[in-house]
């Protein structure tokens, strides 16, 4: 669900549907300390589910969690069933959206039977007393309040495209977005939850493929080196992480089908007089693109002064950086379980703009253990994903004074590198120049759209934003035999299907 969530996206921005920033949380009221713990363990939410979407808390023992910038992907006028993962009774979920981005919720009093209005921006909720007798946000009448699960809810048909804050609350009977707080059953004392989301809204588009422009396998036999009509070695210089890149293929080479960059103890100061020699292996010149999805799957050491990276900078000529741009798609340091993933820009580091909005973004992963880290390069989004799990985003600004001033330099080719680098003790802690660090590149992948052809694109496109079928009276049915229902479908799933007695395909990469 999650590359298709992806793939509406970048079918939206190829569209040219402009971007907006992305909405923050600090103006949406929270009664009670952000900060504050968990009072009970018997009521613990693990997950909220917009459909068959569902973003984890990455701390279920918290009263309030920030998870934006993740998003659920709506279309205007679709009826969305919410849901929660939520161990623990008697208590409601309710479902808020800021659709006029004002920067609150506008709640209105339900009903008498727990209607709500038109602009209301309470869309849904698991129970609530009106008039003395309880209801739920669907009209339905209930015998007591333990309702945790919301009803469906209904986008509304104007809604424009972009982005919008989302809350999801479990409280006991309020509307309050902020949740309850007085004595008799305050939120804290209840053991209830505020959580903050996004919900990208996006409108039916025309439908792009994915193909692959650029891979590499690292199949190649053990000791060899990387294929060198993809790759070279990247140039010693000054930083930190190219400080020591030796050419050496002690520190880049082929094993089991992965490339492998090394820091070694340097065994020979006398030619080259440095503790240690590192591998760092880029396209610079070889290969270089501009939007597309890349992924990378590696797994690296967990040690002092650990320092490795896959990350894109931009292909020459071009500015100096940091104002031509940086992208790091994985960065990890130390011992620490933590993979970070960053963009750099003179808005963000000349500037000091890091949080103007969000530029850097971290997730506690095993980095020691096989994963896939990747970005979506859009024209005016970096979508960061772990395990195609979204973790991040940064959205170009529509605001031209901060576009002058370097916030969007992500729009000319960039190449990509992986190396295994070791720190100097500002960030990652000084290098262990007797230790071996050693980082495994699994494969690198990456894709840029494509039209799909016609006949692909009317079947896999074929929902209208009225729920009307683009196919018609065409027969589409699965390979079962089973008749697909053209009228309720948005987007059909990759896979093969046949339309008017004829075998067609929907290869939609993602």
């Amino acid at each position: 669900m999650l590359k298709r969530l992806l793939f509406i996206v970048s079918c939206l921005i190829a569209a040219g549907v402009a971007a907006q920033d992305v909405p923050t949380t600090e103006s949406y009221a929270v009664n009670y300390d952000r900060s504050t713990a968990r009072t009970r363990d018997d009521r613990l939410l693990a997950a909220v589910q917009l459909g068959s979407t569902s973003i984890a808390l990455t701390n279920r023992y918290v009263m309030y969690a920030d998870l934006t910038p993740q998003f659920f992907t709506v279309h205007p006028g679709e009826m969305v069933v919410p849901s929660v993962v939520f161990s623990g009774q008697w208590m409601q979920t309710y479902v808020y959206v800021d659709w006029n981005r004002n920067g609150r919720f506008d709640v209105e009093k339900p009903g008498p039977q727990g209607q709500l209005s038109a602009g209301n921006e309470l869309m849904s909720f698991g129970g609530m007393t009106i008039d003395g007798r309880r209801y739920n946000s669907a009209g339905q009448a209930l015998d007591n309040l333990n309702a945790v699960q919301p009803p469906q809810f209904t986008v509304p048909a104007d809604a424009e495209e972009g982005l919008y804050v989302m809350r999801w609350k479990i409280d006991w009977d309020s509307s309050d977005p902020g949740g309850r707080v007085d004595q008799a059953n305050s939120i804290i004392a209840n053991g209830g939850i505020i959580v903050d989301v996004l919900l990208y809204v996006a409108s039916d588009v025309e439908v792009t493929d994915y193909e692959l422009v650029f891979a590499d396998e690292f199949d190649q036999a053990d000791g060899s080196r990387p294929d060198s009509r993809k790759w070279r070695v990247s140039t010693r210089y000054v930083s930190t992480w190219n400080r020591w890149i030796s050419s050496s293929p002690d520190v880049a080479f082929i094993r089991d089908g992965s490339l492998v960059c090394r820091a070694i103890p340097n065994p020979d100061r006398a030619a080259d007089d440095v503790p240690m020699l590192t591998g760092a292996m880029e396209t610079q010149g070889q290969f270089a693109f501009t939007y597309g999805r890349v992924e990378v799957r590696l797994r690296t050491n967990l040690h002092s002064g650990n320092f490795p990276a896959a990350w894109m900078m931009p292909q020459p000529p071009c500015e100096g950086w940091p104002k031509a741009g940086e992208i790091d798609i994985f960065e990890s340091i130390d011992d620490k379980n933590t993979a970070y993933h960053t963009v750099h820009s003179n808005w963000t580091y000349n500037l000091g703009n890091r949080s103007n909005p969000q530029s850097s973004f971290s997730e506690a992963v095993s980095v020691s253990e096989w994963h896939t880290y990747g970005v979506e390069w859009l024209e005016s989004l970096l979508i960061f994903t772990v395990d195609g799990r979204v973790v991040g985003s940064y959205a170009r600004s529509t605001s031209e004074s901060k576009l002058s001033d370097g916030q969007w330099p992500f729009d000319h080719p960039f190449y990509i590198i992986l190396n295994q680098s070791v720190g100097d003790g500002s960030w990652a802690r000084a290098a262990d120049t007797g230790y071996t660090y050693e980082t495994m590149f699994d494969y690198v992948r990456v894709y840029q759209r494509r039209p799909l052809p016609d006949g692909i694109r009317d079947i896999a496109h074929a929902g209208g934003a009225d729920g009307s079928s683009r196919i018609g009276s065409r027969a589409l049915y699965d390979l079962s035999g089973r008749s697909i229902n053209k009228k309720a479908t948005r987007q059909l799933p990759r896979g093969v299907y046949i339309l008017d007695g004829r075998k067609v395909v929907v290869s939609n990469n993602l």
